[in-house]
């Protein structure tokens, strides 16, 4: 009797493997003939590879779901998930003096000149321009290499070279400053219309810098035909206890230009940044379109 069920659990024991090589063959078979299961099986195993085990199709199953629509057909193109698109910016805007501040104006926040640069951001990406914006603390930096402020401009330099080796589609470079004195020296008013008068900057230390001043040069000219008299003109700079290159040696489209003064309210330098971006992306689109 015991021989007798001894056999019988062999036998069950078999007959259990025997459906489980079936049904695995069945499997690879249903594998060849349906995509939809291949592509399913192909990513859970990449997955498991990358012990990255979240399904890269389960944000797509959840969206039928919700759908509820048994009209939905599965197949394979559903679950081609695009890459996002990586951002290819143009221009590189940064702060070597991220700290210079403008009059607080009542409001809550010390507006300083990156609250204009990220404005300036906005206005050339919404004109499909794509432009960042430099975030990285420039006083960190020194503080870690025991710098004094006078070095801003060798920080600001490896930050701009960073952002060329992550984006190397950039070609325009703006470093937004301030300048300084009394509110009439830095604000023009027109028609009821107060703005932050603009300076450029040409270090003539750069040895191309004949470049970068037919840059600055068109770019006042085209300020001035805006609003007369919004630009100051371009002041050139060389010598002792001064930068006298500015970084302008890293590109003939690399530019400083200071926007008003400690005594401009923001209100001033955002009529500025409308004017100037205006100006900046007629002069670029100009450019794209000629191939320059």
């Amino acid at each position: 009797m015991k021989k007798i069920i001894k056999k019988r659990k062999r036998l069950k024991k078999k007959v259990i493997i025997f459906n489980k090589i079936c049904m695995f063959l069945l499997l690879i078979l249903f594998m060849q003939h349906n995509n939809f299961l291949k592509q399913i099986i192909k990513n859970f195993g990449d997955n498991l590879t990358n012990n990255n085990y979240k399904s890269k199709y389960e944000k797509v199953i959840l969206a039928l779901n919700e759908k509820n629509d048994k009209s939905i057909k599965i197949n394979d193109e559903l679950f081609l998930i695009k890459e996002e698109k990586k951002e290819t910016p143009l221009i590189y805007i940064y702060n070597t003096h991220q700290t210079e501040k403008y009059i607080k104006d009542g409001k809550e926040y010390q507006p300083t000149v990156v609250h204009a640069s990220k404005y300036l951001k906005d206005k050339f990406n919404n004109s499909g321009l794509s432009a960042i914006v430099e975030n990285k603390s420039v006083s960190n930096l020194l503080n870690v290499n025991g710098w004094s402020y006078g070095s801003s401009y060798k920080v600001s330099r490896i930050f701009m070279e960073e952002a060329y080796r992550s984006n190397n589609t950039i070609k325009y470079y703006f470093d937004i400053h301030r300048d300084a004195g009394s509110h009439e020296y830095t604000t023009l008013c027109v028609l009821e219309k107060c703005y932050a008068k603009i300076l450029f900057l040409i270090g003539l230390e750069n040895s191309n810098y004949m470049e970068n001043q037919k840059y600055a040069e068109k770019l006042n000219e085209m300020v001035n035909n805006e609003v007369k008299g919004l630009s100051k003109g371009i002041l050139q700079k060389k010598g002792k206890k001064v930068n006298g290159v500015y970084n302008q040696d890293f590109s003939p489209r690399a530019i400083l230009i200071e926007i008003g003064g400690e005594n401009n309210n923001m209100d001033e330098v955002y009529n500025t940044l409308n004017v100037l971006s205006k100006v900046l992306i007629d002069y670029i689109k100009e450019e794209i379109n000629y191939g320059n």
